[in-house]
C-alpha cells in the first residue's frame, strides 16, 4: 500500500514539474495569447500582437506589435498600433494583489483617428465599447464570486505608463477624407489604480480614454481648427479680391461719368 501511495505522490509530483515546466517556458505565448482574447473582448475588435517576451530574472517585460482594429464603419483598418511596449515589474509584489507594475513604455505609438461622414469619431466608439465591455465583465463577476467564491480578476496598481515619440495620422470626411498627419505629445500617467489596485480591465480602460482624449483634443486643435482658418483665410482673401474689383470697377465707372461732365461743360463754352 505505501508502494501505491508512493508511486501517486511521484507521479503527481511530476505531473506537476511539468505543468510548471510548461507555463514558464510556455508563458510568452500563453501572455500573447490572453491579450488578444481579453483585448478583443474589451475593444469589441481584434486585438493582435506580433510577440511577448517575459523575463522573470530582472523582472523585465516586452510587447512587439500590438494593434487595435478599429470598430466597424471606417476606412482605416486600426485605431491603434502601439510599436513597442516595455514594463519593468516589482518582483516583491508578486506575493499578494494588488501586484504592481512599475513602469509602462509605449514608444513609437501610432494613433488612427476618423472622423466619418456620420460625424462619428473611431476612437470614441472604442471608448463606448471598453465602457461596455468592463461593465458586462463586472456583471458577469459578481454572480460567480458570491455564489461560488471564484476567482476574482486579479487588481493592479501602475506607478507610471509612458507614451513617446508618437504620431496621429487622422482622416476627416469634411475635409474630403485628407490624410493629415501631427506628433503626438508625450504622455504620461502617474499611480494608475490607486492604493487599492484595479483590474485589467479597468486600467486599459482608463489609459486607452487618456490616450484618445488626447489625440483627438491635438486632431482639433492642429488639424480640424488649423485647416478651418486656413479655408477661412481663403474665403476673405477672396472676398478681399471680388471687393477690390468692384471698387475697381466702380471708380472707373465713376472716372468715365466725370469725363462725360467734362466733356458737356467743354460743349457750353
Amino acid at each position: 500500500m505505501k508502494k501505491v501511495i508512493l508511486g501517486l505522490v511521484l507521479i503527481i509530483t511530476i505531473a506537476i514539474s511539468v505543468g510548471v515546466y510548461y507555463v514558464l517556458t510556455n508563458l510568452d505565448s500563453l501572455v500573447e495569447a490572453a491579450i488578444e482574447k481579453y483585448g478583443s473582448e474589451a475593444t469589441q475588435t481584434s486585438v493582435l500582437v506580433d510577440s511577448v517576451k517575459i523575463n522573470f530574472t530582472d523582472g523585465t517585460a516586452g510587447i512587439n506589435g500590438l494593434t487595435i482594429a478599429n470598430p466597424d464603419g471606417y476606412a482605416q483598418p486600426y485605431a491603434f498600433s502601439l510599436g513597442e511596449v516595455r514594463a519593468g515589474i516589482d518582483l516583491q509584489s508578486l506575493q499578494e494583489e494588488p501586484y504592481i507594475i512599475n513602469e509602462i513604455t509605449v514608444l513609437a505609438p501610432q494613433v488612427f483617428v476618423e472622423i466619418n461622414e456620420a460625424n462619428k469619431t473611431n476612437l470614441n466608439e472604442l471608448k463606448k465599447n471598453l465602457a461596455s465591455g468592463s461593465t458586462a465583465v463586472a456583471q458577469d463577476k459578481k454572480p460567480k464570486a458570491a455564489t461560488d467564491g471564484s476567482a476574482k480578476e486579479p487588481r493592479l496598481i501602475i506607478r507610471r505608463v509612458t507614451f513617446a515619440d508618437g504620431n496621429i495620422q487622422a482622416r476627416v470626411a469634411a475635409l474630403d477624407n485628407k490624410e493629415l498627419q501631427v506628433k503626438l505629445p508625450g504622455l504620461d500617467m502617474t499611480n494608475l489604480g490607486g492604493s487599492k489596485g484595479a483590474t485589467a480591465t479597468e486600467l486599459a480602460s482608463e489609459i486607452l480614454n487618456r490616450l484618445t482624449d488626447r489625440a483627438i483634443e491635438v486632431v482639433k486643435k492642429d488639424i480640424i481648427d488649423a485647416e478651418l482658418n486656413k479655408l477661412k483665410e481663403k474665403a476673405q482673401k477672396k472676398i478681399d479680391e471680388e471687393k477690390a474689383k468692384l471698387e475697381e470697377k466702380a471708380d472707373s465707372k465713376l472716372d468715365e461719368e466725370k469725363d462725360k461732365v467734362k466733356d458737356k461743360l467743354k460743349g457750353l463754352f
